[in-house]
């Protein structure tokens, strides 16, 4: 195989340091990125015990990015992290751009794993064959950016790239996250939390060496390919370049998923949409327009600086400037907290990853003690005892989410130490302080994941949030039906148009299992989800399967990839039924579940209306048992899975 790379291995325990090269059948059967790393995970749980300490030694932080991953290929550079997360104590992985993946794959590492727990505080620096392990005691304590300029300025080296934690998740902010390349956030699950537990500062990368491509003039035609697939809706790939995720503000106020207000509406009032858009973004802060990653021809980033006119918080911070932010800021803090001022709600994301820490939990965790201060539930005696000084929790009141965001990431008062284990156990928490009812007003799905959407109007993207192996996601389900209403996609999977039809269960459990298996494959290519899973005739698996055999020789069929797709879903939730996952941890919250929608498309729409049906679906088409929700024998030895079926049933993990 041309151009993939080794298999860096670290023990920080003994500082040991190995190498070794993938194999053609972990390869094909895994593909890269998320497949190969969860695999690597499943087998380092093997030699551990399941229930070990996700804080302790014994975890597991594994980084990877797939084989089209830092190659010219066209859709950018998407790399994995994955672990056992501290967050909600499940199967653990995310997301992120930046260069980091790429700098590690250019100098010959396709996946690392890093074991055990340094004796020192550390930091691992890769420069192609040289791998080291170095003092980062003179990094304690600093955040993301000062790390990211000390360790250029030690090591000589301004064109390396770093992956590394602020104080957030060194102080084990149980969703603490893993900032790469300064601005990009590996946010969930709880990352950079692992990587605190081991002592471990930094990883910084500098890789020369590039990556060879098996047939060149086959990879360009491949290139070439995906541009023509690219264009095929030209409508939209001119709004993702000028706004990216940020399109997703306008197209989820018109379908009322805009979680106004913790989700007590399901949208925004006009005045403080238009405050909040992406056309504001555009007119009023946008300067320039950048890719993410290395490897993208739509460059939907880009940086934005404040005149000083723009909003109230801008008057007071003329000049600032920044990376432009994506959805998940202002969806968290713009809407869930009602913070309708867009340099407000981007600097607050800002905030969330220079100290390293999931913005997407911080911002629910904002709307929800907002809603708990309007119900009465908490009041000035709690937020004095709680801050340390008195603090109003009401909407709009921009201080207060600020002094929220800096109490979880500094660990400096009684409101951070009680949501320093994230929202789900901070709200059962609460309930037992107040003797009130709190849990009812948090936002979440499986293992306890917030999520900052309205969901209860989309069933299949409903089912996403409950089924994840991850907890409540966006990345691992989108596509689904509801989401893109395409009804010649429907058509394809399931050989009827009526699986489209938005605000309607209609095969929405189903289309959720497919867009699971589907962006299991693309997180693996190493390349960008957002442009690349909705469509299945554009970005159809055969157009991957040629990139793949031009990029490194080896041959790979449509079918083959979407295999591949199902086994890493499939090793996901073998991983959680070793965790005691049943059925009844597919879960949404009380909102979602029990409370209708008020207003707009929706109106009338509760999940409990259709969610054990669609969860019977869901599981149907995944072959797994409808009763438990285990998987089963029969279906783990169709993927060629007989070893994760043997573990199973010695654990009584397999459907019987």
């Amino acid at each position: 195989m041309k151009g993939r790379g080794q298999i860096l291995r670290i023990d920080l325990n003994t500082e040991k340091i190995t190498k070794e090269p993938m194999s053609g059948d972990l390869c094909r059967n895994f593909v890269g990125g998320e497949g190969v790393n969860s695999w690597l995970l499943w087998q380092h749980f093997l030699k551990v015990g399941i229930g070990a300490d996700p804080l302790g030694p014994d975890n597991v932080l594994i980084a990877g990015l797939g084989p089209l991953g830092g190659t010219c290929y066209g859709a950018g550079s998407k790399m994995k992290w994955t672990f056992k997360s501290p967050a909600y104590n499940l199967f653990g992985d995310s997301a992120v751009g930046g260069a980091f993946g790429p700098q590690m794959r250019w100098a010959g590492y396709d996946h690392m794993v890093i074991t055990g727990r340094a004796k020192r505080p550390t930091y691992i620096w890769i420069q192609d064959d040289t791998v080291e392990l170095r003092d980062a005691r003179q990094l304690m304590g600093k955040d993301v950016p000062e790390v990211d300029e000390a360790i250029k300025h030690e090591l000589g080296e301004a064109e390396l790239d770093t992956a590394c934690i602020g104080r957030a998740a060194e102080n084990l902010v149980t969703f603490g996250s893993i900032t790469v390349s300064r601005h990009r956030s590996a946010g969930r699950t709880g990352a950079g939390a692992v990587m605190a537990s081991k002592n471990l500062k930094a990883i910084a990368a500098r890789g020369t060496r590039g990556i060879p491509i098996y047939d060149p003039k086959g990879f360009f035609k491949a290139m070439d390919d995906l541009a023509v697939a690219m264009r095929t809706n030209q409508r939209l790939l001119d709004g993702w370049k000028l706004f990216g995720t940020l399109m997703a503000t306008g197209v989820y106020q018109r379908t009322g998923v805009n979680a106004y207000r913790n989700n007590q509406e399901s949208g925004m009032p006009d005045e403080k949409y238009q405050k909040l858009s992406h056309r504001f973004y555009r007119d009023r802060m946008a300067v320039s327009m950048l890719s993410c990653s290395p490897g993208c021809i739509t460059g939907c980033d880009g940086r934005w600086k404040l005149k000083g006119d723009e909003s109230p918080f801008a008057r007071k911070h003329p000049g600032l400037t920044g990376n432009k932010p994506e959805y998940a800021a202002i969806g968290s803090f713009g809407a869930v907290a009602d913070i309708p001022d867009l340099p407000a709600a981007t600097y607050l994301g800002m905030l969330c990853t220079k100290y390293s820490m999931d913005m997407i939990e911080v911002g629910t965790i904002c709307g929800f003690l907002m809603e708990l201060w309007q119900k009465g539930i908490i009041n000035a005696d709690d937020t004095k005892e709680w801050f340390g000084e008195p603090v109003t929790l009401e909407w709009e009141n921009y201080d207060a989410v600020e002094k929220i965001v800096q109490s979880i990431a500094l660990q400096n008062n009684k409101l951070g130490d009680i949501f320093k284990g994230g929202l789900y156990k901070a709200a059962q928490r609460i309930e037992e302080m107040k003797n009130a009812p709190a849990l009812k007003y948090a936002l979440y799905g499986k293992g306890g994941a917030p999520f900052m959407e309205d969901v209860r109007h989309t069933p299949g993207w409903a089912m996403n949030m409950a089924v994840a192996s991850r907890g409540a996601d966006h990345l691992k389900g989108t596509g689904t039906l509801d989401k893109v209403n395409r009804p010649d996609i429907s058509k394809h999977y399931f050989g009827r148009d009526d699986g489209a039809k938005p605000f309607d269960p209609t095969l929405k459990g189903a289309s959720s299992a497919l867009s699971e298996n589907r962006c299991a494959l693309i997180n693996s290519l190493g390349i960008c989800i957002s442009l690349t899973a909705a469509d299945p005739f554009a970005f159809s698996p055969e157009l991957f399967a040629r990139a793949l055999q031009a990029a490194t020789g080896m041959a790979y069929t449509g079918d083959d990839l979407l295999l591949a797709g199902e086994r890493i879903v499939n090793v996901e939730k073998a991983f959680n039924s070793r965790l005691g996952c049943r059925r009844e941890d597919d879960k949404l919250c009380e909102r979602w579940l029990k409370e209708a929608v008020k207003t707009g498309p929706g109106k009338g729409m509760k999940a409990e209306d259709y969610f054990d049906t669609l969860k019977d679906e869901y599981y149907h088409y995944h072959g797994w048992d409808q009763k438990t929700s285990l998987q089963t024998r029969k279906k783990l030895e169709q993927l060629g899975m007989q070893e994760v079926a043997e573990v199973l049933v010695k654990e009584g993990a397999l459907a019987e």
